[in-house]
């Protein structure tokens, strides 16, 4: 289970973690392919997703949200999970929405940098990917 609650100490009393608490551990997953691609929900976990193949700009696709609300069981309405993402080579990737995802913020990953997104659960089977 990737989005584990932890348990943390706050005025002497143990609780859940919850948005705010800023827990992160990240994984790097390289992706080389030089082709649209979907950003699914087990590279979400990861922390983060790099493309490092583009040889032009290409569309990255979020996984759905029925997708990404089985991978975050334990994500309540309003929690967020932070990675990032990166285009390495010298073009961009212009994000779209899977089914029930929806975009904020930024539109791309500028070529040679990354970006911050910030995924929140905004209801049952949706959420709002936030580009910064």
């Amino acid at each position: 289970m990737a989005f584990k609650r932890l348990m943390i100490q706050e005025g002497g009393l143990t609780r859940n973690m919850r948005a705010g608490d800023n827990w992160d551990n990240p994984s790097i997953t390289s992706i080389a392919t030089d082709a649209a691609a979907t950003i699914s929900a087990a590279q979400v976990l990861g922390g983060v997703v790099m493309f490092t193949g583009f040889t032009t700009g290409r569309v990255l696709t979020t996984d759905t949200a029925a997708n990404l609300a089985l991978a975050f069981p334990e994500m309540d309405i309003g929690d967020s999970y932070g990675f990032s993402v990166s285009c390495i080579a010298a073009f961009a990737g212009t994000f779209a929405a899977g089914t029930g995802v929806t975009l904020a913020g930024r539109a791309t990953c500028p070529a040679s940098s990354s970006v911050t997104v910030y995924l929140t659960r905004t209801g049952a089977a949706a959420f709002t990917w936030t580009v910064l």
